[in-house]
């Protein structure tokens, strides 16, 4: 069996109106995004959400694609298997908006979502890339090292303190993040590193240094590392 003609869904889309979302979903997700053309993938996407398309609730993808999902990375280390429903819509839309450096409608649109650990990353990524970070705070308030994603988020969260000026609570937060120490060593390496970080904040350097060196030696080529283990040195 050949490869469909992904490129008569444009098609169809425009020949038979209520085929029209599906269409328009299954052009982004399975042309235009993997082409990287991020303008045709912005306006199908805005369309999409705007219109309050649902594909969980279109009769097509419940009868044919019930099983459905696609693989969307939503923060650096954080990919995610989701069904084809407005979340992943929402998700991937501010996904497209952030590449594009429009973070505050990146936010907009993400803000909208039902609230999830899913949409919470991105939202602390998007956040944090705005320097909002009492937001990450609030975000992430009593979470606990539930999985990946979660993980992921402790480590936002101690970030956020530490950039208030708030050391303690920034290195609880790394320790919550830490605890599991069966996570993927990119979270893990992370975490080490932006705990480093605050020990430098703080003046520790040889503190610093230690978690560093804990990188170093599961990832010697870890960018940066080598120019932050040389401002440990007396």
């Amino acid at each position: 069996m050949g490869q469909p003609d992904y490129a008569s869904l444009v098609r169809i889309g425009a020949e038979y109106p209520p085929a029209r979302p599906l269409a328009a979903l299954l052009e982004v997700t399975l042309v235009s995004v993997p082409a990287g053309d991020m303008k045709r993938s912005r306006e199908l996407l805005t369309w999409l959400f705007r219109t309050g398309y649902d594909p969980v609730q279109d009769d097509f993808v419940k009868k044919y694609l019930p099983a459905a999902s696609f693989t969307l990375p939503i923060a650096d280390g954080i990919n995610v298997q989701l069904p084809p429903d407005r979340s992943y819509i929402g998700l991937l839309l501010g996904e497209i908006y952030q590449v594009t450096g429009d973070l505050s409608s990146a936010i907009e649109v993400v803000e909208q979502l039902e609230p999830s650990t899913v949409t919470a990353v991105s939202l602390a990524e998007l956040y944090a890339a705005q320097g909002r970070w009492q937001d990450v705070v609030e975000l992430t308030e009593a979470l606990t090292n539930a999985d990946e994603a979660s993980t992921y988020l402790l480590t936002q969260r101690g970030v956020a303190f530490r950039e208030q000026g708030y050391f303690e609570a920034a290195r609880e937060s790394f320790r919550e993040a830490l605890r599991i120490r069966s996570r993927p060593a990119d979270l893990r390496h992370r975490t080490l590193l932006e705990r480093g970080l605050t020990y430098m904040r703080e003046g520790k350097r040889s503190m610093a240094r230690k978690d560093f060196e804990r990188v170093l030696a599961e990832n010697s080529s870890y960018p940066g590392l080598r120019d932050l283990l040389s401002n440990t040195q007396d």
